[in-house]
């Protein structure tokens, strides 16, 4: 006697799962840029390495302009997404400091008198943060990331 195992239903989804890929899409060419952005860098940071013991052949001349190609069309993608902060360190501090900004902003548009003392500790902490972002952001020569000169 043979059983036979019926094969699982594939289409169409159900709507919990049809919900949940149509958030997840909008991300997948973020992810992608962001992965072949890492993968490209390490690949490029090994053969500037080979560049500078002399040792280049133009196969690994050309593989490392393809990984700057790739590092390059990641970044636009990025860019045009607004998640450079991803692949940019100066960009996850610009982004900090927005952000920072924006804790300022909603404590200090309470009148004085209504802070508890969490408030103004908060608020002190985070004014400290923000001017540290501030001096590192200024001593990388990019203020321009928060709007600034």
């Amino acid at each position: 006697m043979s059983t036979t195992i019926p094969a699982p239903s594939t289409a169409p989804l159900p709507p919990e799962a049809a919900a949940a890929l149509a958030r997840a899409l909008p991300h997948f060419p973020i992810v992608r840029a962001v992965a072949e952005y890492e993968t490209a860098a390490v690949h490029a940071a090994q053969l500037a390495g080979l560049a500078e013991s002399g040792r280049m052949s133009d196969l690994d001349a050309r593989s490392l302009a393809d990984a700057e190609d790739v590092m390059a069309a990641a970044r636009t993608v990025l860019a045009e997404a607004g998640r450079l902060d991803l692949v940019d360190a100066m960009y996850a501090k610009a982004a900090r400091f927005r952000a920072l900004s924006t804790v300022i902003d909603r404590l200090t548009a309470r009148d004085s008198h209504y802070m508890t003392p969490a408030d103004w500790r908060e608020l002190h902490g985070v004014q400290d943060e923000r001017a540290d972002l501030y001096f590192e952001l200024k001593r990388a020569g990019r203020l321009d990331l928060v709007g600034g000169v």
